[in-house]
């Protein structure tokens, strides 16, 4: 493939800042009601497309599903401390059926997280956090600068946190790191790393883990919220932190990927290919997903960072992967949404969806799901594809950063700035 010439990742982010208020102020109107998602409900409104593409056998048999999280759960921005980014168990069938929307007035650019009944979002100045059933808002916080990640929240069980106090922890471009009361959003704690924060916190444990874009790594004690560890890396680290075996895993701008003990902070094995990664690693069956700006995705080894396979797309991978029943699942700036055998790297299928894909897709029920850029923020679609075919099951406006989360019983399907909550029809 021939590479268009298209904005590098941070002149995207640049541009993002500076028009997320223009992008709220045009969309206040249109979103109000949750009229726009009318088409996620009516057969008239989505596309039912089919496609030739097959699944080769060794798709499902030569690697190892990732395990879902708790159902009534999806609690940091991968689902589980690995960033598998899927939710199989969720119900859905179309036509899918509204259940409330609420508007944040402020963009979202990384998707909500879920938890004991509750919504948790950071946006462009706050974090809010909303009842699931009905998504009434419980609380809403100042946050005092930009959020560009996911929150994560902490003390719920079958979780990486199990056992631990219930916080949800926000990340800001600012360079701060706060922990909130879920419940009442009463503010626990506060640090200052001194350099802007973008990946979405992983919690082990006690551990709260985040990159800065100065290129450490830091350890934060989730009770006290002081540094436990600190390592420098070399290179911005901007996407999410994820658990691979008992070490965790990143990428960063320098080229390398890095595993680190999580108690000690000591390195475990680094692996430099070169490019930039910016997306979060994620893990499953003993291997390491994760893309480049150069456009190629990686395979490695969780045990030793040895290359298993690569795969380039000719323009930048931006977006995390998603794993699910033996396929991984990317975007490009190419504009097509990618589905690999896990194992081998082959492509299963690819679909251009007309415009670069930014964020990062997510697998939930026999669906993957994928929003594209588009050339101006209202001009963005999210697409849920058959993940099996690729075929486009279904289409609406706006999308441009955010795949769909879920947990049993709700899909939350977040637009520029509204949050809207969808079941299937089973």
């Amino acid at each position: 493939m021939t590479p268009t010439r298209r904005p590098t990742p941070d002149q995207v982010r640049r541009r993002r800042i500076a028009g997320g208020a223009i992008a709220a102020v045009a969309l206040v109107a249109g979103i109000l009601i949750g009229g726009i998602y009318g088409g996620w409900f009516s057969s008239s409104g989505s596309s039912h497309t089919t496609t030739s593409a097959s699944v080769p056998s060794s798709a499902t048999s030569s690697t190892t599903p990732t395990a879902p999280g708790p159902s009534s759960a999806w609690p940091t921005f991968g689902n589980t401390a690995e960033n598998p980014r899927a939710a199989t168990y969720v119900d859905t069938t179309l036509p899918l059926h509204t259940l409330w929307t609420h508007n944040t007035g402020r963009t979202i650019e990384l998707p909500p997280v879920i938890g004991d009944g509750r919504v948790v979002i950071a946006n462009y100045g706050y974090a809010i956090a909303l009842n699931l059933t009905t998504g009434r808002q419980l609380w809403k916080q100042p946050l005092g600068a930009y959020s560009a990640a996911s929150p994560a929240l902490s003390g719920i069980q079958g979780t990486a946190s199990a056992g631990q106090a219930s916080r949800a922890v926000v990340a800001t471009m600012a360079g701060h790191v706060m922990a909130f009361d879920p419940a009442t959003g009463h503010k626990i704690w506060e640090l200052a790393l001194g350099s802007s924060v973008e990946t979405s916190p992983l919690i082990l444990g006690s551990g709260v883990f985040v990159g800065t874009r100065s290129g450490s790594v830091v350890r934060i004690s989730l009770t006290s919220g002081r540094v436990v560890w600190q390592i420098a890396t070399g290179g911005s680290v901007k996407g999410a932190i994820a658990r691979a075996g008992t070490n965790i895993v990143f990428g960063n701008y320098a080229g390398r990927v890095t595993a680190v003990n999580p108690v000690t902070g000591a390195s475990v094995w680094q692996v430099s290919p070169g490019g930039k990664f910016y997306g979060a690693p994620a893990v499953s069956g003993g291997r390491i997903y994760l893309g480049n700006t150069n456009g190629t995705i990686y395979s490695f080894s969780e045990a030793s960072g040895r290359t298993l396979w690569s795969v380039p797309t000719g323009n930048y991978v931006y977006s995390s992967p998603a794993v699910a029943d033996g396929l991984v699942f990317f975007g490009s700036y190419d504009t097509n949404l990618y589905a690999l055998n896990a194992a081998t790297g082959s492509v299963v299928w690819h679909r251009p969806l007309g415009a670069a894909i930014d964020g990062s897709p997510s697998v939930i029920g026999t669906l993957v799901w994928a929003a594209t850029l588009g050339p101006t923020p209202t001009s963005g679609r999210v697409y849920g594809l058959n993940l099996r075919t690729g075929g486009v099951a279904i289409t609406q406006a706006p999308g441009r950063y955010v795949a769909p989360v879920a947990v049993r019983g709700y899909i939350i399907s977040t637009g520029l700035t509204a949050v809207t909550a969808l079941r299937g029809s089973r």
